[in-house]
């Protein structure tokens, strides 16, 4: 028994420290402020977003000619590999071009059947681009990217919980290779209860927003994960009575035949 509880004393200490550990990660994460507000925030804020629109699996792209009887009214789905099938013109890559430019290289090739041929593209399901929530939120994972997504709208679906920490929400902007370029903090209490909407910037494809952790709610989050392996082995420690029981009972049970010598 002494050994068990040595056991469980040195597993305390070493808990301990881990969820010192943890507590300090969380708290320093939750209370940094990141403050790229010029990636961000422009001034006046646009209506919707200045990017250009690029199509990219799985979009689902309409095509309209008056000309080209082949392909007026063709709508298909962009496949994994980028392309898509037209009547007549066969496989044509649409990946990572905007519509217009779409438009025009297939007006090239339909002019190869009709001198006069006229052809429009136009995206009829925008569904290759998203944004991303995390953290405390009712209602985590990827939104779809609409170019007039704000953070003020964003949080209004997502929902930050009680456990969130309102004053510290982060957004994050990674370039088109996935690496964090940006990144900026928000207090949505300044948003909803003062009516500061300075920084409820316009966001960006592939923009992450991350809401932490209150304080108190960091702590006991990191208290779950430190006491969870223990419970399972506390479960398993019993007193000296017990033990001594466990080791003297037959290892397949017990039998209620009493046997007699002659």
């Amino acid at each position: 028994m002494r050994l068990i509880q040595h056991i469980f004393s040195m597993h305390s200490i070493a808990c301990g420290l881990r969820l010192a550990a943890i507590i300090g990660g969380l708290s320093l994460m939750g209370c940094t402020t990141y403050r790229d507000y010029g990636a961000f925030v422009k001034d006046p804020r646009p209506v919707v977003t200045t990017t250009e629109y690029r199509i990219a699996p799985p979009d689902v792209i309409t095509i309209s000619s008056k000309r080209v009887r082949e392909i007026n009214g063709h709508t298909e789905q962009v496949r994994p590999d980028g392309k898509i099938t037209l009547p007549l013109l066969g496989s044509f890559n649409v990946t990572g071009k905007t519509p217009e430019e779409c438009s025009a290289e297939l007006e090239k090739l339909a002019k190869e059947y009709y001198e006069d041929a006229d052809v429009s593209l136009r995206v009829a399901g925008f569904n290759s681009k998203r944004i991303f929530v995390f953290g405390e939120v009712n209602s985590p994972g990827p939104y779809a990217y609409t170019g007039t997504n704000t953070i003020l709208d964003t949080l209004a679906v997502a929902q930050p919980t009680r456990l969130a920490d309102p004053d510290h929400i982060h957004i994050l902007r990674p370039d088109r290779h996935g690496k964090l370029v940006k990144r900026m903090t928000i207090n949505m209490n300044d948003m909803v209860k003062r009516g500061d909407t300075t920084l409820d910037a316009v966001l960006e494809e592939g923009d992450i927003m991350y809401v932490p952790a209150n304080g108190l709610a960091a702590i006991g989050l990191a208290m779950q994960q430190v006491l969870l392996p223990i419970q399972p082995a506390a479960a398993t420690v019993r007193g000296p009575a017990d033990i001594s029981g466990t080791m003297q009972s037959r290892p397949y049970g017990t039998s209620t035949q009493t046997r007699t010598t002659p």
